[in-house]
């Protein structure tokens, strides 16, 4: 297993962008009248759903390691706010079927906060309950426009997460894997430093890791079969699709827990890349 633990935090950003990136040029394609190119737009989102958990990774990586949790944090959530801001623009003034779709910056955004909270361990981390709380509300209402076949409209999409529900139990999951693996670690030779510093320590946090995302699939995949009218009233995320997101675990086995490459340039241009990829695509599918 050591030898195969070659994927550092570096690889699986680079990783992460790529499939976001097909993810995103799938949402584009699927947009198009021709039915060929709308299919072939679902394969590239099926291929994309890999990205996402990969993201939550990185998160839980950077709220462990991160010198100052509450600036790394603030930055994720200005990009969410900046996305927005370019959403609202799309959706009211250039394209309303391409810009609604939401984003997952915004669940980023509160599964960070989320976990920063509850990182604190004092009194503070009880407010944890409010971004919990506004997930809870998303999926709620996520379930009531599928089984009510209406839209919230107080509810507008640029503030709602993608993921809700699912990123929530996935960032919590992938945030306390640690500890599971520290648990496992007690009856061992080993001070809590030195088993952090270890391979096989970090095998036991993917596993864990890669069971939280097994168990949430499968959920996601159970509620899709259940039927209200016809109408499967769970199926919010799209399990034929979103299922897809299992793959990811093949990555997150071969990671070995270091950061890797992490220049300044490349740290903040990866909080750039979101907005100009995205800007960059849609000008090619608009002159195409």
């Amino acid at each position: 297993m050591e030898k195969i633990q070659k994927l550092n935090g570096f690889i699986l950003k680079i990783l992460a962008m790529v499939f976001m990136t097909l993810d995103h040029i799938g949402i584009f394609m699927m947009a198009n009248p021709d039915p060929t190119i709308a299919k072939a737009g679902l394969v590239f989102r099926c291929i994309g759903r890999v990205s996402f958990p990969l993201f939550v990774l990185l998160l839980t990586e950077g709220i462990r390691h991160s010198k100052n949790v509450g600036m790394y944090i603030l930055r994720i959530c200005m990009l969410a706010s900046v996305v927005m801001i370019a959403e609202v623009i799309i959706y009211y003034f250039i394209d309303s079927a391409i810009g609604s779709v939401t984003s997952p910056l915004i669940d980023l955004a509160l599964c960070g906060v989320t976990l920063m909270l509850l990182h604190r361990k004092d009194k503070l981390s009880f407010l944890a309950i409010i971004p919990i709380a506004f997930v809870l509300l998303a999926t709620g209402i996520q379930v009531f426009e599928l089984a009510k076949e209406v839209s919230v409209k107080w509810f507008p999409f640029y503030i709602r997460p993608s993921y809700s529900l699912f990123a929530l139990a996935l960032s919590i999951g992938f945030y306390y894997a640690y500890d599971v693996a520290l648990k496992m670690f007690k009856g061992a030779n080993l001070d809590e430093e030195t088993a952090k510093e270890t391979l096989y320590f970090r095998r036991v946090v993917n596993i864990s890791q890669i069971m939280v995302l097994f168990v949430a699939n499968v959920i996601i995949f159970v509620l899709s079969f259940i039927d209200v009218n016809n109408i499967a009233i769970f199926d919010i995320y799209i399990a034929s699709v979103e299922t897809w997101s299992l793959a990811a675990a093949l990555l997150i086995l071969f990671y070995n827990g270091a950061r890797g490459y992490n220049a300044k340039w490349f740290k903040y241009g990866c909080y750039l890349y979101f907005p100009v990829h995205i800007v960059i695509i849609f000008l090619l599918f608009t002159l195409l």
